[in-house]
C-alpha cells in the first residue's frame, strides 16, 4: 500500500500545473580570511667572514656595533713573509725579461746572417727555441709574480658589503685560519620578515599571486607598512608542521627597523572553504524544527536545497556552501515542494 501511495503522490506532483517563480542568479561573495602571525626581521646578507689566508692578526680595523662600506679593510695578518715573496717575485720577472730580451737578440741575429745564406738552419731553430724558452719562462714567472700580489691582498680581510659589525671572535695577536670566522657582517638595508604558516595554508596561498600583508612593529615609533607576501619555501619543518614564508620590507620604509626585530604579519587572502552567495530573506523557508532551505529549478522543477550556514543582513540573507551558477527561486517559496513542476522568471542575472 505504501508504494501505491508514494506512486500516486508522484503522479498527482507530475499532472499538476506549473508555477511560475521569480528566479535570481546570485553572485557569490568573496569570502577572506585573515592569519596573525609573528615574525622575525632578518637582513637578506648575514655573513660569517673568514680570511682568505691563514696567520697571525696584526691590526684590527673595526669593532663590534661600527657601520662599515663595502671594501673597507676589516683586519689585517702579519704580513711580511708575503711582501718578500711579492719582491722576490718581481726579481724573477725582471730577470726573465732580460733573459727573453737577449734570447730575442740572438734570434733577430741569425734572421739577418740567414738572409745572407753564410749561418746554419740548425742554429736558427736553435735560437727561436731559446726565444720561445725564454718566454715561457717570462710567462710563469709573471704568474708567479701575480699568485705572490693575490696572496698579499689576500692578508686585509675587507667587506664584501656595506652593514654593521656584529660579533668579532677574535683580537690582535691571535692565529686565523680560512676555516674559522673571525667577525659576522650583517647588512642594514634590503630587510625582510621571516614568518611561520601552518602547512595547512601551504595549497591556498601557493595559488594566489598576490597576497596583501600588513606588517605591524611590535616596537613602539614604527610605522606600520602595507606590502606583499614576496616567496614561500615549499619545505614544512616537521617539528612545527609549518612552511617559511619571507616579506620584503620596502626600503624606503625599513629606516628604523633593525634585523632582529620582532612584527606580527598580518595577511589576508580568499577563504575557498567558506564560499558564498547572497539572496533575499523571501528566498528562505523555514521548517519547524528550526532548519531552513531554498529553493533552485532544476529540469523545470523546484528543488529543495538545505542550507548548511546562513547569516542575515537586513533584507539579504549570506548563504555558505552552496553554488552561484543555480536559478534560486525568491518568491513564495512557503507553498513549494520538492519536485513541483515550476516555469521561471529572472528578475536578476548573475554578476560576472
Amino acid at each position: 500500500m505504501l508504494v501505491v501511495g508514494c506512486l500516486v503522490f508522484a503522479a498527482a506532483v507530475r499532472a499538476q500545473a506549473a508555477v511560475q517563480v521569480d528566479v535570481v542568479y546570485p553572485q557569490q561573495l568573496q569570502q577572506s580570511q585573515t592569519l596573525r602571525l609573528p615574525g622575525t626581521v632578518q637582513a637578506k646578507q648575514h655573513a660569517q667572514l673568514a680570511t682568505l689566508e691563514a696567520g697571525r692578526v696584526e691590526r684590527l680595523a673595526v669593532e663590534v656595533g661600527e657601520v662599515v662600506e663595502a671594501g673597507q679593510v676589516l683586519l689585517s695578518l702579519e704580513h711580511r713573509l708575503a711582501e718578500l715573496q711579492v719582491t722576490g717575485a718581481a726579481a724573477e720577472v725582471r730577470a726573465a725579461e732580460l733573459n727573453r730580451q737577449e734570447a730575442q737578440r740572438l734570434y733577430d741575429e741569425v734572421q739577418r746572417l740567414s738572409v745572407q745564406q753564410v749561418v746554419a738552419k740548425t742554429l736558427i731553430a736553435e735560437r727561436a727555441a731559446l726565444l720561445a724558452k725564454a718566454e715561457a719562462e717570462l710567462a710563469r714567472v709573471k704568474a708567479n709574480h701575480s699568485i705572490q700580489r693575490e696572496r698579499l691582498k689576500r692578508h686585509s680581510l675587507k667587506a664584501p658589503f656595506a652593514g654593521v659589525v656584529a660579533e668579532r671572535n677574535v683580537d690582535v695577536g691571535e692565529w686565523v685560519t680560512p676555516q674559522n670566522p673571525v667577525m659576522t657582517l650583517v647588512a642594514q638595508r634590503d630587510l625582510r620578515l621571516v614568518i611561520e604558516i601552518p602547512q595547512q595554508h601551504f595549497h591556498t596561498l601557493q595559488n594566489i599571486q598576490e597576497i596583501p600583508v600588513a606588517v605591524i612593529p611590535d616596537t613602539a615609533g614604527i610605522t606600520p607598512m602595507a606590502t606583499t607576501l614576496t616567496r614561500l619555501v615549499p619545505v614544512s619543518d616537521v617539528q612545527t608542521r609549518t612552511f617559511t614564508a619571507q616579506i620584503d620590507l620596502p626600503e624606503q620604509a625599513t629606516g628604523d627597523w633593525v634585523p632582529g626585530m620582532s612584527a606580527t604579519a598580518e595577511l589576508t587572502f580568499p577563504n575557498s572553504s567558506q564560499a558564498a552567495i547572497m539572496l533575499p530573506q523571501t528566498a528562505i523557508k523555514r521548517h519547524p524544527d528550526g532548519n531552513s532551505s531554498v529553493f533552485v529549478v532544476e529540469n523545470n522543477r523546484a528543488k529543495r536545497l538545505v542550507t548548511p550556514h546562513t547569516e542575515m543582513t537586513g533584507n539579504q540573507v549570506t548563504i555558505y556552501g552552496l553554488p552561484a551558477d543555480r536559478a534560486y527561486i525568491v518568491k513564495g517559496v512557503e507553498m513549494l515542494q520538492d519536485g513541483m513542476p515550476v516555469t521561471m522568471n529572472v528578475i536578476a542575472v548573475k554578476q560576472p
